[in-house]
This record gives C-alpha cells, structure tokens and sequence, in this order.
C-alpha cells in the first residue's frame, strides 16, 4: 500500500465489505479502522496514570493525552467496547470497572458527541453480566446505554485484507459506522490466551468467536488487530486477576492503573510486564509483530507514570 492515506484505504475496504445478508455494504468511510499495511511508527507513548479515584484516573489520562478533543468532535459518533462479558462483582476483576467507563461515556458526551453507545457480546447470560458488572447501571447514570450484540445480532461482515486465518468475520455494524472508537479492557489472566488485553478484547465485537478458539486463537486475535484499530484503547489496572481467568473467581491484585494509548500492540506489550512476563510470551503478541501490527518492544514504547495525590 505504501504511503496510500487511510481515507483511499478505507474506501478501497469499504466497497470489499459485505452485509451479514451477503449483500454489499456500501460505506464510504469506516473512520475508526486504520489501514494494516500502513507503518509502524518507530517509538510510542502509552500514559499509566495510578491513584485510587477511579473517575479522576480516567480525567487525568485524557489530559495527558492532549485532551478528549483530540479523540471526539462536536457531532461525532462513538462507541466504546468494555469487557462486560460476565456475571461477576467489580471486586472479582472479571469485566473493566463501571467507574472508569461511565466517566469516559461522560467525558465524551462533554465533548459534544452526538451519540455514545456502549457495546459488548457477552459470553454469560448479557442481563445478568450487565446487571452484576454495575456497567449498565454505570453506564445509564452517565446518560448512555449498554448494548448486547447477542441481543441485537447486529453485524456486517468484512473482509480482512491482511488476516492470515480470519478472512471474513462478522463484526459489529456500530463500531463500522463510528467517528470514533474506543476499546476499555481489562488486563487478567486467561486460561488459553495467557492474558486477556487490548487485542483480546475485540472477540467481544464480533459475533463467532468459537471460531477463534478452534482454528488458531492467537493468529484470530492479531488478524482482527489488523482490521479494528481503536482510536484509542483505555485499560483497566485497577484490579487484575492474575489466576483463574477469564470468568475466575481467582487471585485478585489491586493495582489503581488505568493505561492510556493509541497503539493497542503497544498497550499490551506493556501490559505483559505487569504479570512478570514479556511480550514475546503471547502468541499474539508475537503475530501481531510479525503482521507490523504495532510496537512490541518495551525500549520503543515511552512509558509516562503520573500518581494522583490520595
């Protein structure tokens, strides 16, 4: 692709895409996903903002990033994709904590966004793991809705031009149709992943994810990396789960972190140290470098620790 700007490839992308129904999808634009051949920058800076305000966490980080304007504009479209896919308590780790997503649905709609939805396909039963996270209750006090995918069954399918295994998933029509999108994981342990972070997170916005775990997990989770590119990615450190994850109960650490970034390769590159292990130990963290996905190596990702006052 060369120096091709994101907008000719999106278009390029567009015209490729296909509907759920198999007919084509005509969109002159996906904003959020960037392009996958484009290059990878060679040092990026992720923000880790500590402190046990968790509302203040997500404020501050958005300042060290240069402000939300730089993310949303008066009129856009967002959507943003927490983990909420479990029947478990804010305390047990399994899902992002409320706190930090109802105060980024805030901030956003502070910003002037024209519509915030919120966006999961979980994996328990989606009104009890809505109801038991305290992200929908979250989430409406902050004046937006948590959506199912499982309920709603609304996806496109796409083409994935660079994808190794996963060449044509169905993946959710809103997060197609966004201005911009932001992806909130959590970081904890996983039983077949090893972690769960930024790039994991995305099985949760596309509806077959059986396929990722009987084909090549790891190589389904950088191939759709390649696709869904998040204008930014938020992730939850304040509690992780570090024994027993995905769904737990296990081995809880409290750690008051939220991580702020624009590369999620980056993002979970550094997410990795915080379990004692290194990014060459994911599967794919490792496919995500070999695809040019983003920055794997720990002396090219410029680390900024800001500790807010108790």
């Amino acid at each position: 692709m060369g120096n091709k700007s994101r907008r000719e490839f999106l278009k390029t992308v567009s015209k490729a895409a296909l509907t759920a129904t198999g007919s084509l999808l005509i969109r002159p634009l996906f904003p959020n996903i960037a392009p996958v051949l484009s290059a990878t920058p060679e040092t990026t800076d992720l923000f880790v903002v500590e402190g046990t305000d968790y509302r203040a966490l997500v404020r501050e980080g958005f300042k060290q990033m240069g402000g939300i304007q730089r993310f949303v504009k008066k009129g856009d479209s967002v959507v943003i994709k927490p983990n909420a896919a479990w029947s478990r308590t804010p305390e047990q780790a399994a899902n992002t904590h409320p706190d930090i997503v109802a105060e980024v649905v805030r901030v956003c709609k502070e910003a002037g966004a024209g519509k915030v939805e919120v966006i999961e396909h979980p994996c328990d039963n989606y009104k009890s793991s809505f109801r038991i996270s305290g992200i929908k209750e979250a989430v409406e006090k902050a004046g937006s809705r948590l959506y199912s995918l499982s309920e709603t069954q609304d996806f496109s399918t796409v083409n994935l031009p660079e994808a190794k295994i996963l060449k044509k998933p169905d993946v959710a029509t809103q997060i197609l149709n966004a201005d911009c999108f932001i992806n909130m994981p959590i970081a904890k342990s996983h039983g077949s992943a090893r972690l769960t972070m930024a790039m994991k997170n995305h099985m949760g916005a596309v509806k077959d994810r059986r396929f990722f775990h009987t084909t090549d997990l790891d190589q389904c989770i950088a191939d759709i990396s390649s696709f869904l590119r998040p204008d930014l990615t938020i992730m939850d450190h304040t509690r992780v789960m570090t024994t027993r994850g995905p769904k737990g109960p296990g081995n809880v650490v409290i750690l008051n972190k939220v991580v702020f970034g624009t590369d999620q390769v980056a993002v979970d590159a550094y997410g990795t140290s915080l379990f004692g292990m290194k990014p060459d130990d994911l599967g794919y963290l490792r496919a995500a470098k070999e695809m040019n996905l983003g920055i794997t190596d720990l002396d090219k990702i410029n680390i900024k620790n800001t500790k807010l006052s108790q």
